[in-house]
């Protein structure tokens, strides 16, 4: 498992469904890349995800921001798609369950599985090759998709969210 302040994320798009692998904690640090890449795949046409959190060490609200669009832009495929999220550890699932991303229809757990790549054109993101820190638009909108999906999470991310916006309307007037 790799050092808490070394994470990376091993992902492979050419296979289905899409493979995510969590090595470390997961957060607005280092979630850009992985957003990008979803982005990516989605624009494709993939509709199946899986994230294994075998290794994973935490997560922050931004990242979990990021896997509810995916789970959104999965429910909304034709035939629907599906987020699973593999391996869950019982602080993780708390957190997830605590945001509310359960109640989406495309989202589904799976315990105790082997993730296994089937070929070899996986990619590893790691920090100081290309991840970067989320942009204040993309740690606004993750927060608002979240308030979106959990009335709780209004309240939890109103503060994050007037701050970003602020900041925002800042830079636009600059």
């Amino acid at each position: 498992m790799p050092e808490e302040n070394a994470p990376d994320f091993i992902v492979c798009a050419d296979s289905d469904p899409v493979i995510v692998k969590i090595n470390g904690k997961a957060n607005y640090l280092n979630c850009s890349p992985v957003n990008e890449f979803f982005d990516c795949v989605i624009s494709r046409g993939a509709s199946h995800f899986l994230v294994d959190f075998q290794n994973c060490l935490g997560m922050d609200s931004t990242f979990l921001g990021v896997l509810a669009g995916v789970a959104t832009r999965a429910m909304h495929k034709d035939p629907m798609g599906r987020l699973s999220l593999a391996n869950l550890n019982a602080s993780n699932k708390q957190l997830i369950r605590g945001l509310g991303l359960h109640h989406l229809p495309s989202v589904e757990f799976l315990d105790e599985i082997e993730v296994t790549f089937q070929n070899g054109n996986q990619k590893q993101i790691s920090e100081g090759l290309d991840c970067k820190e989320a942009s204040a638009d993309m740690i606004l909108e993750a927060h608002e998709r979240l308030m979106k999906l959990n009335r709780a999470n209004e309240k939890r991310f109103q503060d994050v969210v007037k701050f970003l916006r602020r900041e925002a309307e800042k830079s636009s007037e600059s």
